[in-house]
């Protein structure tokens, strides 16, 4: 009766484990600025240090110029590793020369492009060798470290 009771309960242990482990997981990435704080954001006349000083520097800014850009993504993770974005807002902010939020935009997932991947890999020299093409030219050439 013991055993039959341990064979059952390890049994559903370790089908809870292969379960759990499936489950989808959740990340939460970047900056999340409040509605309230969006909406008190006058253009013409907010300073950005008003969000550096609560919310940090922003997510990336703008290389040529001083737009700042605050970012928050969600995004879930499936068990077989694939990411997918479940949502992203951005907070777009055009900055003057003295620090004054010039123009202000909130761009969701709706707003971005689609990046098609590049799915080829870049040759390198030896790359299109065989396992036995690279034992037999590290024979020949000699390039086998000695050990001593």
């Amino acid at each position: 009766m013991n055993f039959q009771f341990a064979k059952i309960s390890i049994s559903l242990f370790v089908a809870s484990l292969l379960f759990f482990s499936c489950t989808p997981k959740q990340n939460i990435h970047g900056i999340l600025i409040s509605q309230k704080d969006i909406e008190k954001i006058v253009e013409g006349e907010t300073n950005i240090n008003f969000l550096i000083t609560k919310y940090g520097e922003p997510t990336f800014t703008g290389a040529f110029n001083k737009n700042a850009y605050y970012q928050n993504e969600t995004t879930r993770i499936l068990p077989a590793g694939k990411k997918e974005i479940i949502s992203r807002t951005i907070l777009a902010l055009e900055v003057n020369e003295d620090g004054t939020i010039v123009k202000k935009s909130i761009l969701d997932l709706k707003d971005g492009i689609k990046v098609k991947k590049a799915l080829g890999k870049t040759e390198t020299a030896g790359s299109d060798f065989t396992f036995f093409q690279q034992i037999f030219s590290n024979l020949r050439s000699g390039r086998f470290a000695s050990v001593e």
